[in-house]
């Protein structure tokens, strides 16, 4: 699996949607910044998901219209999703954990929780070692703190896991969590994205 395949079945397991809505949805919440998504790969990648058994499509027709193809996601999609959004959330690149984020909703909370537990003990030990290492370092070196590529990667990792301790935090507040059944959601609450869409045209 992919991060195409991520944001498509976190998008179907959202609501049910058909590859033009799937497109429409990833200009609207800007979801291209994170996973550069064509219209050929939405397609292709669709045709693939549902060889794969992971989703389902049906043919539907309103009034008028061309008939087009609404997609729900199976049991099975719902599992390649849950092990993808866990995945993702502990990546090294920015990109995948920003996927692994946005779509918290396509794993269990307890899930989420642990994971991140598990990765927030990394971070700090990550964090230790750096810390030793630039204490060791003999002085002067040419950047006033100590060596640089060390300090610049204790800085990152530092950042990442204030976030890491942010995110379990929602997660573990039932008040905030109920507003993460939906994508990106933990960036701004359920906010109503058509609505929202609409006061910005």
């Amino acid at each position: 699996m992919n991060r195409y395949d991520l944001v498509l079945l976190g998008l179907i397991l959202e609501k049910e949607r058909s590859g033009y809505d799937i497109i429409t949805e990833i200009s609207n919440r800007e979801l291209d910044r994170w996973a550069n998504l064509s219209t050929s790969t939405v397609y292709n990648r669709l045709t693939t998901l549902e060889k794969n058994e992971c989703i389902v499509g049906r043919a539907e027709r309103d009034g008028n219209r061309p008939e087009r193809m609404v997609f729900t996601i199976t049991d099975k999609g719902k599992e390649v999703l849950r092990k993808e959004v866990l995945k993702h959330l502990t990546g090294f690149n920015d990109d995948p954990r920003t996927l692994g984020f946005a779509f918290l909703y396509g794993a269990e909370n307890k899930e989420l929780i642990r994971t991140l537990e598990v990765h927030e003990r990394r971070l700090v030990q990550e964090i230790e070692n750096l810390e030793k290492m630039i204490a060791e370092e003999p002085r002067p070196t040419l950047y006033p703190e100590g060596p640089f590529l060390n300090c610049m990667s204790r800085d990152h990792i530092l950042v990442e896991l204030k976030y890491v301790r942010a995110a379990i935090g929602i997660l573990r507040d039932p008040i905030r969590n109920k507003k993460l059944d939906g994508y990106f959601y933990i960036n701004f609450g359920n906010r109503d994205f058509e609505n929202f869409n609409q006061k910005k045209d």
